[in-house]
Parts: structure tokens; sequence; C-alpha cells
């Protein structure tokens, strides 16, 4: 999950289209590169402390022995059946057809697997400015990633050279194709794709030959397989259709009245509300029999909005919803209040004093800390960074030992589609390599029990665990989906501002930051610079032990270095935080969640962030511009740093993460 520069309307575009991916090459490394993509729906609620004394239970967040378990239920629901599409049947015959050829004598290396991905994309994009529709657009597409394996199970096309994860190499190609199921123009598109992705995994081959023939292996550690042997899988859920044109008229008035709310003050100088619809009907078949018909709906409803400091600092406060019915989208009364609070935390921001370059006490609440882990820990725990020498490899040789302190444990869990009836952004069935979607412990009592793995296995572990994940037009590697952590020394929340005075008052430091929201970061796990990490809070607070008030503060980033982070948690709170959005990696921007309690850090680190010094406007704004809507939602007031029980936090950050 990459980190998110101030914003600009671009950022808006950026998470739609493919063409709007970073491709700045397999040696460019995890910085920001501006705002990409917004994050969705959090809910935070409260509950009695508890201390569990198993490994996370797999249908609670909480102690299944909690009376308060209940409130944090984690749903699973089995996927929908339906009968299988004619272009199933058609797929799997061209994938025999063509991989016969791709077998023949005149190859020059023969294939060994063959894959086709067939995706039908509906898409909507609503967006109002000043109580205005700027852009109201629906689309079509359908795009056709082949897959060509040559080689072997032990060494393909898909091993990683100079952390190059493709496409180029065979693997991934994103094509667009016609959106009618006519057999000769499907095929013959096949046949030409097919093609352009054998001579591309030809090439690559060879580079992994030569790469490997430099290298020495030793005896003791064996190379791990660049391919796993997996189970056919046959899985088909009906076709969804979604009624886009209904969807746009309904929510086009309420998009002119939440954006006219969210820019009425003169100091906002930009803001947008933007709606978007996908809906994803997909065909995969390989030539192991593996045959998915699956579908996904991701609605998302995004706010944000931007003043300037009188130094020259943008600032931005936005937040998001995402939902996969429209049944789950927040009521219009809850827009309303949600944009009059981000307009009036923003105008808070505005005239709040720099933050100092600092370390001590802090607390990052909810989602901030998820956005912790996800960033600095489960990145690192994707499976080919593993085994990819130009990766760091923190935790390559640490399964079985202590990684996190011993009161945390940690699962991803995919086949989680809610927790407390907040939808999960990482729910999926189906992997993209057509592999079931599995709940793996990763970490228990502290120990690193296992690793996320796509079909590039990772010794000794054999076997893909349902997390190979990728946007269309890209290569298939681990990727996080609901990455859940739980604890067993728990503070309640109401509690944790007084324990974080305490501490401040035991290290004799003028003051603790508390993090109340936070709008992604990016991590660097490669060998090419240190094994660092940077989150960008967006409220942060300093609370003083003298009873002075909470101070708002702006203009901070928290660094530092992963293990010397995880060894600073004292304790968490006691109920979770859902950071849904967007990851954003080498196979793409792929849907993520992130879900933890609040953390109690004896020591974190603060710098100031880099910002530009622009000019303030020099035109002042039309004089009827920006109008207060009448008869709306009475404005509310700045989030509080600490929640009450039973509270609810609808606040939202984006997460980003730069590609490789």
């Amino acid at each position: 999950m990459s980190a998110r520069s101030a914003a600009t309307p671009a950022h808006l575009r950026a998470q739609v289209g493919a063409a709007s991916r970073d491709h700045r090459g397999p040696r460019d490394r995890r910085r920001p590169r501006g705002l990409a993509a917004l994050v969705a729906g959090l809910l935070l609620t409260a509950c009695p402390p508890r201390q569990t004394t198993t490994s996370p239970a797999s249908d609670v967040w909480g102690d299944a022995n909690s009376g308060a378990a209940r409130e944090h239920a984690i749903t699973r629901t089995r996927a929908p059946v339906g009968l299988p599409e004619p272009v199933l049947d058609f797929l799997a015959q061209e994938t025999l057809k063509n991989l016969a050829q791709l077998q023949g004598d005149d190859a020059e290396v023969p294939a060994y697997f063959l894959a086709y991905d067939l995706v039908a994309r509906d898409h909507l994009w609503l967006e109002a400015q000043d109580g205005q529709i700027v852009r109201n657009r629906t689309d079509t597409d359908r795009t056709v990633d082949v897959d060509v394996r040559v080689g072997s199970r032990q060494l393909d096309n898909s091993h990683p050279g100079d952390a190059n994860y493709g496409p180029g190499n065979g693997l991934g190609s994103g094509m667009f194709v016609s959106v009618q199921d006519d057999p000769l123009a499907l095929s013959q598109a096949l046949w030409q794709y097919t093609e352009q992705q054998y001579k591309d995994a030809l090439a690559a081959f060879s580079e992994a030959e030569s790469a490997e023939q430099l290298k020495s292996q030793t005896e003791d550690k064996p190379p791990s397989p660049d391919f796993s042997e997996e189970k056919p899988n046959i899985h088909a859920e009906p076709p969804v259709e979604l009624d886009l044109a209904a969807l746009s008229k309904q929510w086009e008035p309420r998009l002119r009245e939440v954006s006219a709310a969210l820019a009425a003050d003169p100091h906002v100088l930009e803001s947008q509300v933007v709606f978007l619809a996908w809906v994803d009907n997909r065909a995969y078949v390989n030539s192991e029999n593996t045959r998915i018909q699956g579908s996904q709906v991701r609605l998302r409803l995004m706010l944000q909005a931007r003043t300037q400091a009188d130094d020259g600092m943008t600032l931005d406060r936005f937040e998001s919803f995402e939902a996969q019915d429209p049944e789950q989208l927040p009521a219009q009364a809850v827009l309303m209040a949600t944009a009059k609070r981000l307009r009036e935390e923003l105008l808070a921001l505005r005239v709040a004093p720099l933050a100092e370059p600092y370390a001590g006490p802090a607390v990052l609440a909810g989602r901030a800390a998820g956005v912790f882990f996800h960033e600095i820990f489960g990145h690192r725990l994707e499976g080919h960074r593993q085994k990819d020498d130009f990766e760091g490899q923190t935790f390559a040789n640490m399964i079985g030992k202590r990684v996190l302190p011993v009161f945390l444990d940690m699962v991803d869990d995919p086949t989680a589609e809610t927790l407390g009836g907040v939808p999960l952004s990482g729910h999926y069935h189906v992997d993209d390599e057509g592999v079931p979607a599995e709940r793996v412990v990763l970490v228990e009592r502290g120990k690193l029990r296992a690793f996320l793995l796509g079909r590039s296995p990772v010794l000794p572990f054999t076997k893909s665990n349902g997390h190979g994940r990728r946007e269309r037009g890209n290569q298939a590697v681990a990727r996080q989906g609901n990455l859940i952590v739980t604890s067993r020394k728990t503070i309640p929340d109401r509690e944790l501002r007084r324990a974080l005075i305490d501490e401040v008052k035991r290290q004799n430091k003028p003051y603790g930051l508390w993090f109340s929201d936070i709008q992604g970061g990016y991590t660097i796990t490669d060998r090419s610079g240190p094994q660092a990490f940077k989150v960008m809070p967006l409220l942060v607070y300093r609370v003083w032990p003298d009873g002075r008030p909470d101070e708002l503060v702006r203009g901070v980033d928290i660094v530092g270095t992963p293990i010397a982070a995880f060894e600073t948690i004292i304790a968490t709170g006691d109920s979770p935080g859902i950071f849904n959005g967007m990851c954003v990696a080498e196979s793409g921007e792929v849907p993520v969640s992130a879900v933890s309690p609040s953390l109690l850090l004896r020591n974190l680190e603060i710098e100031r962030a880099t910002h530009e010094r622009g000019k303030p406007p020099l035109l002042p704004p039309p004089p009827n511009a920006k109008p207060e809507p009448k008869n709306t939602a009475p404005a509310v007031k700045p989030k509080a740093i600490s929640s009450a029980p039973g509270a609810k936090d609808m606040s939202v950050a984006p997460a980003r993460r730069r590609p490789r």
C-alpha cells in the first residue's frame, strides 16, 4: 500500500483506468507517487476488555467466550452457485488447441501451462464539484490476460530477474477484446495475444536460465520452485448485473447536495465528491482443468477537499465509503454530516501549528494501526519477497521465531465478508490464479507461522494458500487480502488516553502523540534502500500530561524501521478499527482491508512532512460561490481523540503502495 501525497483532481482518475498505473521500472522502489487511491469505510466500536488465550477465532474478531464477541462477528457466506456460461467451454477449447501448438515440434521451448482470464467490466464514474455534476460516464469493456509458462515448474519465465514481475514475461496482458461472445473475434484475439505472450515468455525464460547459472546455491537451502502444482478447481457463480443508469440517476442529486456542503467555505480551494461503481464478470480457464466463473461488485463513494495554510502548505481531508451492494452505502444524512465535519477539520488544520521532529509515546488509533501493520509487516510476508534476491527478506528465515510482541496474533482471511456488519474490501472466494481463498494464520503468540502465498511457493511451503492476486494486465503475485490483528493484552479504548499520559510522565516527555486519522503510507522492502517505512497521518494531536487541551498539529510523517517499531508496542485497545482501501504493488491495484485494535507504543518517531510552498490564489472566489445548502443535517464537531463505549467513527483515509 503506497503513500499518498497532496491531493489533486487527478487522483480520482488515477484509480479508474489501467493507464494510471505507475510504471517506473523494476529498480524504482516504493516511494510516494501522488494521490492515486482513496480508502473506504471505517467502523470503530468499543467492547469490554478481554484476555484471549487462543489464536484468533475463525468466526469473531474478539474472544469467542466474550459476550461482546457478537458485535465483532465475522460473516462468511458461500459463493452463490450458477450455471457455467458458454464462454467457459469456448475458453477451455481454445486453451487445449493453442497449448497443443505451443508444445509441438515447431516450438522452440515447449510451453507447459496456459491460462486465459477474461474479465468483462461495466463501470460508472459520477463526480460533483461545488454542487454541480462535472462528470457522468458509464463504460463497458472486456479484457483478456494470457498466461504462458515455458520451462518447468522448478524454473520458468516467471522467475524474477532484477525484481521484475512483468508484464512482459508472458504472464498478464490485459488486452481488450470484443464485448460480444463472437467465436471468431475471440479466437482471433486469443491466437494473436497467445503468440505474443509466448515470445515474451521465451525471452524471459532465457534470461532466467542465464541468471541462475551465475548463482551458487547452498546445499542446505534448495531453491524454491517457480510454480506450484494445484488441484483443478471448478467454481461457477451466476453473472451479476447492476443498473448503472438507474444508480447514476439516484445519486446525482445526492452528490450535488453533498459537494455543495463540502465546498461551503471560501478557504476550501478545491473539493470533489465522486461515486464509482465496478461490475466485473470473470471467466478463467487453465490447462490444468481449472474453470472459474466469478463476479464482483465494488462501490466507492469519496469526499475530498483541499485548503492551503498561510505558509503555503497544502492540506487535505477526505473520507470514502466502500460497499458491495447499494444497500450498504450510507444514508444522505450521514454523508451531509461527514461533509461538514471534513470541512471543519480542514479549516482547523489550516491554522494548526507545524509539528516538530519528535520521538516519544504515541497511540495509533483504529485504522491507523491497521495501516501500520499493512505497510511495515504485511508486505514483508508476501511470498515472492522471500525468494527474490533483490528483496530485503526481513522475515525469510524467521518461521517459528518471534517477530511481534507475544500478545499479538495475525491472520489474513479473504473468506471474511464483513466484520461487525462492515464490508471488508479484501474479500474474495477464489484468487486470480484459480485457487480457493484460505484463512492463513500468519502470527500466533508473536511467532511467525506462515507467508502469504500464490502459486510461487516458498519452501518449506509447497502450495498456494489462495493469495495470488492481480489487477487486469499484470502478473499475479502474493498479496494481502483481509489482514486481521488481535491482541491478548488489551486496555479498554476509553482508558487509552490515560495510559498514554502515564507513559509520557514515566518517560518525562513533554507530550505524547495521538494519531487519529491516516492517509496511507509506503514501505521499502528491497535491498536498494534502507528497510524502512513511512506512514502519513492526517489528524495528529499533542496530548499534554499537565491537563492542557489536546493540540492539533500538521505536517507530520511517521518514520522508522519494522523490527524496532514492533518492539515498542506496549498494549492495544479492545475494539477493531477497519481500514478499507486499494493497495498498489507489482501486480497493480487490488482492494484490501486491514483490521487492528488501537496501539499504545512506547516510542514512535515523527519527522516533518515535505510540502510545496505554493502561493495562495490571487483572485478571490466569486461572492455567490459555494452556498451553504438549506435544510441539511447539522454540522458535526471534529472527531475527538478518544472514543466513548459504543461510539462509531466513520472517518476514512486513502492508501496506496508504490509499484516496484
